[in-house]
């Protein structure tokens, strides 16, 4: 808004002044000048042929005083030019322009010469021409704005076959240029979220195929209450359950950031009351350590325990004897460590195992999958406390998944 504000009231000043100098230049200039010489011409011509100065300026209805020439300081110029009959003009911005000329008396006269102003024909002209100029030029200014407008107005209105709107090409230059870069960003998310919203679809129909063929089997074959096959439809039932409570957690941190309850948490303390909770659910058989600096992060520990569950319960399916977090902080950010020791993520792939539904391998047995998007969200409240995450290869030879977050109480 101020750059479109500054823009026009510089374009209008320029012009304002332009064109009122143009027009002065070419109504006033020349004729003011053409005037001021007749009236001189005539003075001379009268003074030198001795006719009476003083009837001639009556009838030219000019006004006139009349001094001694000694009672004006004259260069030598102009006081040889007084003695030879010559009529001296000089101008003031107040008092307007006089003619002095000496007569044979030797007396001076000063004589007030009008200046040339419009008539009314001449200023209906001059005005008449005046705006049709100012409009014209201001329309220069328009008609490059308009065109702007008009390319945005068609661009808005195509909507590509993903749902998003086609990107413009405005030049950086233009007055509507932060418009236009508004729009593609808004494009791009546009596009980003429906290709986001066909990836959930198709990920939902694949995850839900497998359960709900293996229940259409059970039911086919009748099975009794607490007998092997009910039993396995009792687990397909909670396997169903549990993803779409995957997929409803997935959703509600795509829609939009939560409201972050930042609060100073002890990290290794948050660990550890985790791994107490977990502990008799879920490490059989597993060593589980919690190492590094003890330190304070200003976060929001809702979620923060939330990803680092996420990672543990992922480095549970694929640990053989041990997992280990350990928290490092440095100057500018702090590491939250989770480690395993088992096959570990193959460097190709480790780019994309944050996405959405994305799994290392297919083929692999549904105990240790879940719908792919324990990861995704872990990403997601990384980047909600302007952090990040990424895989590694452990010291223990498995995977090691970091959270880094940024040393904000350092």
């Amino acid at each position: 808004m101020a750059r479109l504000f500054i823009s026009l009231y510089v374009f209008i000043v320029f012009a304002l002044v332009g064109l009122s100098a143009g027009l002065d230049r070419l109504f006033f200039s020349d004729e003011s000048k053409q005037v001021s010489d007749v009236y001189i011409s005539l003075i001379e011509q009268a003074n030198k042929q001795n006719i009476e100065l003083t009837a001639l300026l009556k009838n030219l209805d000019l006004t006139y005083k009349e001094y001694a020439t000694e009672d004006i300081a004259w260069s030598k110029s102009n006081l040889k030019k007084l003695d030879n009959g010559e009529a001296i003009k000089l101008s003031d911005p107040v008092y307007g322009s006089q003619v002095y000329i000496s007569v044979d008396d030797g007396s001076l006269f000063e004589i007030d010469i009008p200046e040339s102003g419009l008539d009314s024909a001449h200023f209906f002209i001059y005005s008449l021409l005046f705006f049709i100029l100012l409009g014209g030029v201001i329309g220069l200014w328009i008609w490059a704005l308009w065109k702007d407008l008009a390319s945005l107005q068609k661009t808005v209105a195509r909507v590509l076959p993903d749902g998003s709107i086609a990107k413009n090409k405005i030049h950086h230059s233009s007055v509507v240029f932060p418009i236009a870069q508004s729009l593609n960003t808004m494009g791009e998310q546009i596009a980003q979220l429906m290709q986001n919203q066909r990836e959930l679809s198709g990920g939902v129909a694949h995850e839900f195929r497998t359960p709900l063929a293996r229940l259409k089997f059970a039911l086919a074959m009748k099975p009794n209450a607490q007998s092997e096959p009910w039993k396995d439809m009792h687990n397909d039932v909670n396997e169903l359950d549990r993803l779409v409570q995957e997929m409803l957690d997935y959703a509600s941190t795509e829609t939009r950031v939560p409201e972050m309850n930042l609060a100073e948490i002890p990290i290794k303390q948050l660990c550890n009351e985790l791994l107490e909770r977990l502990k008799k659910s879920h490490f059989k058989n597993l060593e589980v350590v919690v190492v590094g600096d003890d330190v304070t992060i200003l976060a929001d520990e809702h979620f923060i325990e939330r990803s680092i569950k996420n990672l543990v319960l992922n480095a549970v399916r694929y640990a053989r004897s041990k997992i280990k977090i350990q928290v490092i902080q440095d100057k500018n950010y702090i590491d939250i460590c989770i480690e395993d020791d088992g096959p570990g993520v193959v460097e190709d792939i480790r780019d994309r195992i944050f996405l959405p539904f994305f799994r290392p391998d297919e083929g692999r047995d549904r105990d240790r999958g879940g719908a792919g998007l324990g990861l995704a969200i872990v990403k997601r409240i990384a980047s909600w406390h302007k952090g990040t995450c990424y895989v590694d290869t452990s010291e223990l030879g498995g995977a090691k998944f970091v959270i880094q977050l940024p040393n904000l109480l350092n």
